[in-house]
């Protein structure tokens, strides 16, 4: 699948990628560390092919993959969905990893990642429900999820925890949406 707009063009990642998915997904790291629930320090050893499964070329039924933004040869955003392994779980997936690089932000980058994730996602077999986690402090990260059909359904407070030295401690709460498809 490939969707092209604004000279930005969305498209399923492959193992060729990986190292431009780490590149975009270390800084996101870094500059939004409540947004996700893995740290930089920890992502930051991993080897780009580490990240090998989240394409989901072995999830027979679809609903495991990467989409990037690419403006030019340049990865500027991205977003995962993975689909839930247990029996009982296998009609939901989360969406994870969303990030648009701050330069890119402001020219509907996020809603065409959003919206091309939700249609692959769709032509998964058997997925029904597609949950995300977004910290409560990111209004418009909300405002997107909710365009795209998103409903709140849920606040885990105290989510997060950064601590940034000694005795210097914040928390962050996340809000859980889902999506029936």
């Amino acid at each position: 699948m490939v969707v092209t707009e604004s000279s930005v063009r969305i498209a399923r990642l492959a193992p060729a990628d990986l190292s431009a998915y780490k590149r975009l997904r270390d800084e996101a790291l870094r500059l939004y560390p409540e947004a996700f629930d893995s740290d930089i320090e920890s992502e930051r050893a991993r080897p780009p092919e580490s990240y090998l499964g989240r394409l989901g070329l072995t999830e027979t039924l679809g609903g495991t993959f990467l989409l990037g933004a690419w403006d030019g040869r340049e990865l500027v955003g991205m977003v995962g969905v993975e689909r839930q392994s247990l029996t009982k779980l296998r009609h939901s997936a989360e969406l994870n990893s969303m990030m648009v690089a701050p330069q890119h932000t402001g020219r509907g980058i996020g809603i065409q990642l959003l919206n091309a994730a939700l249609a692959q996602a769709r032509q998964a077999m058997g997925l029904e429900l597609i949950t995300l986690r977004v910290s409560t402090a990111s209004k418009s990260a909300i405002r997107l999820y909710e365009r795209a059909g998103f409903q709140a359904c849920g606040v885990v407070p105290h989510a997060v925890k950064l601590v940034d030295g000694p005795g210097q401690v914040r928390y962050h709460d996340k809000l859980t949406m889902v999506m029936i498809l």
